[in-house]
């Protein structure tokens, strides 16, 4: 059977193939071509020509023969090789990313055998990627500055520049920052595993709950491709905020007889906190406020309802002052105090009270003489409701006497007409007092005023001419006549107490007893030496200061 021209040439080329490296093999001049193409081209783009890698001028009858023909060959599933031109050209877009570099061998029947190796250069068609769009810290309010929060970096499957080149840290449409400056700022390395946020500024949950980052890894293309992450810090609680009162001090004013149970003040605190740190228990301070507010008041633990506890009297006090704390729920509870000032309203429950003073010296009377204006008593009411508005009036007296009004509460019983004890030896007057509550309340006090004698009255007797007759053998000691003189002064008084006397030189034959008024001879008498009759004069006095006389005569017949 004649040999086949082909046989030596397919012998070869087993042998190239199959040898650990082509220069074992005699007889054969190898050649090398080095194509390049980016990825990512469209089907049919020229890589490059086979011929290029034989000598210049250097033909190839025949064709080429690849080293690479099978149908699941990865060189011809992306490269369209025509072996007799020796044309490549890519059969579909190439991916560096999964299959960076090509080579196979081509020979020429000569036995010229061109080792072909193409790479696929990188072009920047991905971007920067982080492993989940979002990411979510937690943060305690507490941090220290220089805190650091671990974030996964963004990865890009692109080589040298056109993978991740840097971050920046963009504003997030959703919230942002203030005047002061960032609350963060990144520190990363180039390559990285992971970002550090760095805390810059104190955090205070109660300011900013949750703050919002946005995150871009970018690489050099051109034009420049970049990534996004959203993080979401959440600051977690601490018990950093006391309770606070709407207002350090509550004004309050109640009524004495506000029934027990009744709410008098709703106290309200607040505690920025949350949780437990933000839950506000009340009570009552033991350390401010009144001794006693306890006993009267209680507040309400939930609520912060203030009550009445007992009964309230604004005469025994007028005003209380409690102080009620306010206490969270942290484990270290932070306490916040205010003070209650309650005020207590007078109900009308008490009635007027009148205080009499005497101005004179025996006490409950007036003296006849007392002129008109002359202040008898000082008159005062007391209320423990409101002193200030207690009216007091005076009946009795058909205008012997009347009211003053001094100052608040204080009045003078005044003589408003003459006196004459002698007409009118006593008067019933009747205090009244009156309070303007509502219902108005009332006291009265009965006033007896006795009017004191004034030796103004001088002793009087019957008739100014007494007539008797006695015989002149009287012996002496015989009464001839009784006188008596009436004193209208006060009976039983000095100025009504009398005494007699007779004018001299009457007492020579008679004598007049000064107490009873006996008229009774002193010696024998004679009618022929008295002409038959005797005329005496008797003087009754009084023992007022000054003293006060009458007299009479008395004619005797002998």
């Amino acid at each position: 059977m004649p040999s086949s021209p082909w046989l030596p040439l397919c012998l070869c080329l087993l042998a190239l193939f199959a040898s650990p490296s082509p220069a074992t093999v005699p007889g054969q001049v190898f050649f090398h071509l080095r194509l390049s193409v980016d990825e990512g081209l469209p089907a049919e783009t020229l890589v490059g020509d086979l011929s290029a890698g034989l000598p210049a001028g250097a033909s190839h009858p025949g064709g080429f023969f690849l080293s690479e023909a099978g149908g699941d060959s990865a060189l011809l599933s992306d490269f369209h090789v025509r072996t007799d031109t020796g044309l490549i050209r890519t059969a579909r877009p190439l991916d560096r990313e999964k299959r960076a570099r090509y080579s196979f061998a081509a020979a020429t029947l000569r036995g010229e055998v061109v080792q072909v190796e193409i790479s696929v250069e990188d072009v920047n068609d991905h971007a920067p990627r982080f492993p989940s769009p979002e990411a979510t810290l937690d943060a305690s309010e507490l941090s220290p500055l220089g805190s650091v929060f671990r974030i996964p970096a963004a990865q890009d499957p692109d080589a040298g520049p056109f993978s991740v080149q840097g971050y920046s840290l963009l504003p997030w449409e959703e919230g942002g920052g203030d005047d002061e400056g960032p609350f963060f700022q990144l520190s990363y390395s180039i390559p990285s595993e992971a970002l550090d946020l760095v805390l810059l500024r104190r955090l205070d949950r109660e300011k900013v709950e949750t703050h919002r980052l946005l995150i871009e890894a970018w690489d050099a293309g051109s034009p420049r491709l970049s990534g996004r992450l959203r993080v979401q810090i959440h600051v977690l609680d601490e018990n950093d905020n006391a309770p606070a009162f709407g207002q350090s001090e509550y004004r309050v004013r109640v009524r004495e007889d506000l029934a027990v149970g009744s709410s008098l003040c709703q106290l309200l605190a607040t505690d920025p906190d949350s949780g437990a740190n933000g839950e506000v228990r009340y009570s009552l301070s033991s350390r401010q406020g009144d001794s006693s507010a306890a006993s009267f008041f209680a507040v309400e633990e939930d609520t912060g309802l203030l009550r009445l506890k007992r009964g309230l009297d604004r005469e025994s006090r007028p005003s209380h002052r409690v102080a009620v704390e306010a206490r969270d729920g942290g484990a270290h509870p932070e306490i916040a105090t205010a003070l209650v000032a309650l005020e207590v309203l007078d109900v009308n429950d008490n009635v007027p009270e009148i205080h009499v003073l005497f101005l004179t010296e025996s006490g409950d009377s007036v003296s006849e003489g007392a002129k008109i204006g002359d202040y008898v008593a000082r008159l005062s009411v007391s209320d423990a409701d409101d002193a200030e508005n207690v009216s007091l009036s005076l009946q009795g007296g058909e205008g012997a006497f009347s009211l003053r009004p001094s100052s608040a509460g204080v009045f003078f019983l005044c003589v408003e007409g003459p006196l004459d004890r002698e007409k009118r030896p006593s008067y019933e007057l009747l205090l009244s007092a009156v309070d303007s509550g509502l219902p108005p309340l009332s006291a009265t006090l009965p006033l007896p005023m006795r009017v004191s004698d004034l030796n103004d009255e001088a002793p009087a007797f019957a008739q100014a001419l007494f007539r008797a007759s006695v015989s002149e053998a009287a012996s002496p000691g015989t009464v001839v006549l009784r006188l008596s003189a009436h004193d209208a002064d006060e009976p039983g008084s000095r100025n009504a107490e009398v005494r007699y006397a007779l004018e001299e030189p009457a007492s020579r034959l008679f004598r007049l007893d000064p107490v009873s008024g006996a008229l009774s001879t002193r010696a024998a008498l004679d009618r022929e030496a008295h002409h038959q009759a005797v005329e005496l004069r008797v003087w009754a006095t009084d023992r007022g200061e000054p003293p006060l006389s009458g007299s009479c005569l008395v004619r005797l017949r002998l």
